[in-house]
């Protein structure tokens, strides 16, 4: 059982390795605070796979004039997005999945040890490295692609992307042709295997981001885990 006292050191823990670590990777996880060399003091911010809010509400905490959009598609956490977002007037909710075309999706509910792996993909291996994660459900969610929410939203560039979709991540940014072109950092999940049917591998990610004329600033993967992070800076 988690406690009170365990559920605040930890958030305690994750803050100050936000603000404060050094080197700025940690296992699978990049600070936070290293953003600050490639951003401005106010930047437009895309959370996409929000889940429960926590990288928006850190991400608002740390760049106080941000404006941050953030999606989630799954309906439990939607609702805790909503609570946990609710102080930081930064913070725009949105109950949809960003991905590769506008319409309605079948979204892969994961459950068990993790409900933070839903994703638009079928689980392959995802099964096998993680068998105490189920995904029982699937649930029709609404969709849209990022230049189609831009547009609807009068949004003109996106500074930074924050994508956590469980592999579909190359999918949906294949599908932009107008704000892909606007973003400067780009902080993703990636897979070093088939994690989900028809994923594309980070070899594969790296060079379409590369194409578009980022580069590899920061890699967390550790070794011999099926997805990590890394940090993509636009060449300047």
């Amino acid at each position: 059982m988690i406690t009170t006292r365990n559920k605040i050191a930890y958030h305690l823990k994750s803050w100050l390795f936000n603000q404060f670590a050094i080197p700025p990777v940690k296992n699978e996880n990049i600070s936070k605070a290293y953003l600050k060399k490639f951003l401005p003091d106010n930047p437009v911010i895309v959370d996409c796979g929000a889940h429960n809010g926590s990288d928006s509400v850190q991400l608002a905490r740390l760049f106080r004039k941000a404006t941050i959009h953030s999606f989630e598609p799954v309906p439990g956490l939607f609702k805790m997005l909503l609570i946990n977002s609710k102080p930081y007037n930064a913070i725009s909710c949105y109950q949809l999945a960003l991905a590769d075309k506008s319409g309605y999706m079948d979204l892969y509910i994961s459950e068990g040890a993790s409900n933070a792996s839903s994703s638009l993909l079928e689980p392959i291996q995802h099964l096998q490295d993680h068998p105490d994660t189920f995904f029982r459900e699937k649930l029709t969610v609404k969709t849209n692609t990022i230049d189609d929410w831009a547009a609807e939203n009068n949004i003109k560039k996106v500074d930074m992307l924050w994508l956590d979709i469980q592999g579909f991540e190359l999918k949906m940014l294949s599908a932009s042709k107008i704000i892909l072109d606007s973003v400067s950092v780009i902080h993703t999940e990636v897979s070093t295997k088939e994690t989900f049917k028809d994923v594309e591998v980070y070899n594969q990610y790296r060079e379409f981001l590369e194409s578009k004329g980022f580069e590899v600033e920061l890699e967390a993967i550790p070794k011999g885990w099926d997805m990590g992070n890394v940090l993509f800076v636009k060449k300047r």
